[in-house]
């Protein structure tokens, strides 16, 4: 096994879930097991690539793709709920300074949400798509022209073309990111840059355990994988995006130092400890709980988790959401139901929130007849 940041020869997974049965970052169960290695180089974390890798994005991996404006919830404040999609845009906006008519590729853009709406903000740009699969261009065809698109490859014209390459959330599933990032450093003019969002691994721990996340990025990780692609100037932000963390990288520039990695290192440790304990904790709280009327809140990642951990979900209810794109589907056979108002009957409610904010998010718990389980939140 080599890391496929730095190619460096890795040994023993720092962790093994022991199951043969794993979640996608769209919460389904596959036949595959969660295992993540940690780079002592450059304190990258690895997981294996799902075996069809390539047919999986090409035709099983259908993200948002049920309804046109179908978006993640990013945060609610007071009773305004602010869709992932918005805070990408306004994050990009503040951080990167595009000239008139700048030309912009989205690279692995999926249903090219982020692109879509920046165009409401900044029509002068000549915004241009690439993905690895054919099943979005139904949403490309309402804004972009069949000439400003390619799937599978990219059109030779397109070499040393573009102002800046975007990335929201797609380098974390590529198995050879530096090819990526080779590609993507030769798309762009001398003096373009690359801007992205990948998932922060210690932000967000759900990435860790994700299986079609085969790489997990650090912020020394990220900043090699930049640097090794001929990247100079490299800027990476871990609060600008909750969970998150944006970079923005240019061929031209001062050289960028490289991050400390040693504490990196730690914290990985820490963090396939923690994982390898959740688990049971969660069963340890449903057997103080048995028999007790159950729902769990958040139909994401981490409610997806909690059904998949417990040993009977009979006492579970239903699914508890907030977003109106999810209310209405079901899932692990449960239905999904508004937050508000709260279903009579339950008495235990498990939170299946990032346990980073799932305390601040809940707080005042909003219905206190009812017994709250939360997954502790992971400490170095």
């Amino acid at each position: 096994m080599q890391c496929n940041v730095c190619s460096s020869p890795l040994g023993e997974p720092i962790f093994d879930a022991g199951s043969e049965q794993a979640l996608t970052s769209l919460c389904e169960l596959r036949k595959a097991r969660v295992r993540v290695w940690s780079c002592p180089t450059c304190a990258h974390l690895l997981g294996d690539a799902l075996p069809d890798t390539e047919a999986y994005y090409a035709s099983d991996y259908r993200i948002l793709i049920n309804h046109d404006d179908e978006d993640q919830i990013y945060e609610v404040q007071e009773d305004r709920i602010v869709y992932r999609t918005e805070h990408q845009v306004a994050t990009l906006l503040d951080k990167l300074r595009l000239p008139d008519g700048a030309l912009l590729l989205d690279y692995g853009c999926a249903k090219a949400s982020t692109p879509h709406q920046l165009l409401k903000q900044r029509a002068d740009l000549k915004v241009h798509l690439f993905d690895v699969s054919h099943m979005y261009e139904a949403y490309w065809d309402r804004f972009i022209p069949q000439t400003r698109r390619a799937v599978h490859e990219t059109p030779s014209a397109w070499q040393a073309r573009f102002d800046a390459v975007t990335s929201f959330f797609s380098l974390e599933h590529i198995p050879k990111p530096q090819e990526a990032l080779v590609h993507i450093a030769a798309l762009l003019k001398e003096d373009g840059c690359f801007y992205g969002i990948v998932p922060d691994t210690f932000g967000n721990v759900a990435d860790f355990v994700v299986i079609d996340h085969v790489s997990h990025f650090t912020v020394p990780s990220l900043h090699r994988l930049l640097s090794s692609a001929g990247f100079r100037y490299i800027e990476i932000d871990a609060h600008a995006h909750r969970g998150a963390l944006v970079f923005l990288a240019r061929k031209q520039g001062s050289v960028a130092p490289s991050p400390e990695r040693s504490e990196v290192l730690q914290r990985s440790r820490a963090l396939a400890r923690y994982w390898g304990t959740l688990g049971e904790r969660l069963r340890n709280a449903e057997r103080n709980n048995r028999g007790s009327p159950a729902a769990i809140y958040g139909s994401g990642f981490y409610g997806a988790y909690i059904a998949s951990a417990l040993t009977d979900l009979e006492c579970v209810q239903c699914f508890l959401d907030r977003s109106p794109f999810r209310q209405g589907k079901s899932m692990f056979g449960k239905p999904i139901l508004a937050a508000d108002p709260w279903p009579a009957g339950i008495e235990t409610l498990y939170i299946g929130l990032n346990p980073a904010i799932a305390r601040a998010a809940l707080n005042p718990f909003p219905s206190p007849g009812i017994k709250p389980i939360f997954l502790e939140p992971y400490t170095a």
